[in-house]
């Protein structure tokens, strides 16, 4: 764990950047229904030469405070780009999501700008989810709102990232944007499995007018058994966490989709390969996340049976300390 005494000065950010030691290490995220994988999320990753891999925790507010957070995202999305379009090119229809900087939704040039990055890879737009955090989308208000519809006119899906109390209204326009809706965390389970259980969750309505929308919603940050069964019981269609796996290499990701692809099931952690069961069919457009619909839309009921899963270790291969390192610093 690095020392609270430790810091870094703008040239070794700048350093970084340049000898490619920020990267991207992705989470998968899956689908609770099917129980399959449909996407990765990107996150960032410092692979310092000293002090070993960095959480975003430890160097983007040097970054934010030295105008460094736009660089640093239309480089992680190149290498977004250049994961998803290796995955799909071996068969995997899955997307890749990384989250926008505030400054990102407002920048005239962004999108042009990852738009040929993206292309330099042979990605398609459709292929990324830009994340959008909603306490940012909120503090810039309309002009946010019609960057990010500029960016959905170009083919790139959007999704909302809310961490918080709800501040964004899943209006007519708001639905015709989003492809998903992001929410999540230990602490924003519990308030709401508490909520939920008294029926007075202004949580619990936007997650039923998310799916009376076809939004999919994805639980973000859960991290025990308990905490995926939760999800599953307050309505959640789509689960990220460490229950499933930390970010791991790209290498890692590869692999896993390789080995068990994204039409099966995953299955128990465990440290040594099992024989897989058959591929079963594609039951839906995965890249079709999405469909406009008025707040009349009738809502799925939250899935019935038990989230409980098994689960294919994305470690099952590595010995490498930088994929398994403890992110609690």
């Amino acid at each position: 764990m690095l020392a609270a005494s430790v810091s870094f000065a703008r040239a070794e950010l700048l350093k970084a950047l340049d000898q490619d030691e920020i990267r991207l290490a992705f989470q998968p995220q899956i689908d609770l229904t099917t129980q399959q994988i449909v996407g990765f999320e990107g996150v960032a990753r410092w692979y310092h030469p000293t002090f070993g891999v960095l959480t975003p925790g430890l160097f983007l507010g040097l970054a934010s405070r030295e105008g460094l957070v736009s660089a640093i995202g239309r480089r992680l999305i190149g290498d977004a780009a250049k994961a998803v379009c290796s995955w799909r090119a071996r068969g995997h229809r899955v997307d890749v999501g990384i989250n926008l900087s505030a400054s990102d939704m407002t920048d005239p040039s962004f999108g042009s700008d990852i738009l040929e990055a993206i292309r330099a890879h042979g990605a398609l737009p459709h292929w990324m989810v830009l994340e959008a955090s909603e306490e940012a989308l909120a503090f810039d208000g309309e002009a946010a709102f019609a960057g990010l519809e500029v960016l959905a006119g170009m083919g790139f899906k959007i999704a909302l990232d809310a961490k918080g109390p709800t501040i964004i209204a899943l209006d007519k326009r708001a639905r015709a944007l989003f492809c998903q809706l992001k929410c999540g965390g230990s602490t924003m389970l519990s308030v709401a499995s508490k909520l939920h259980r008294v029926g007075a969750s202004g949580f619990m309505r936007r997650l039923d007018a998310a799916r009376g929308a076809n939004i999919p919603v994805v639980a973000v940050g859960a991290e025990s058994q308990d905490e995926m069964d939760l999800c599953a019981e307050l309505g959640f269609t789509r689960l990220q966490g460490r229950v499933i796996s930390m970010p791991v290499s790209v290498e890692l990701c590869t692999q896993l989709l390789d080995r068990i692809g994204v039409h099966t099931p995953v299955a128990t952690p465990v440290k040594e390969p099992l024989a897989l069961p058959a591929l079963a069919p594609i039951t839906s457009d995965q890249d079709d996340l999405i469909a406009a619909a008025d707040a009349e839309t009738s809502i799925p009921k939250p899935i019935a049976h038990s989230s409980r899963l098994t689960l294919y270790s994305l470690e099952f291969t590595s010995n490498l300390e930088e994929d398994v390192r403890d992110e609690a610093a």
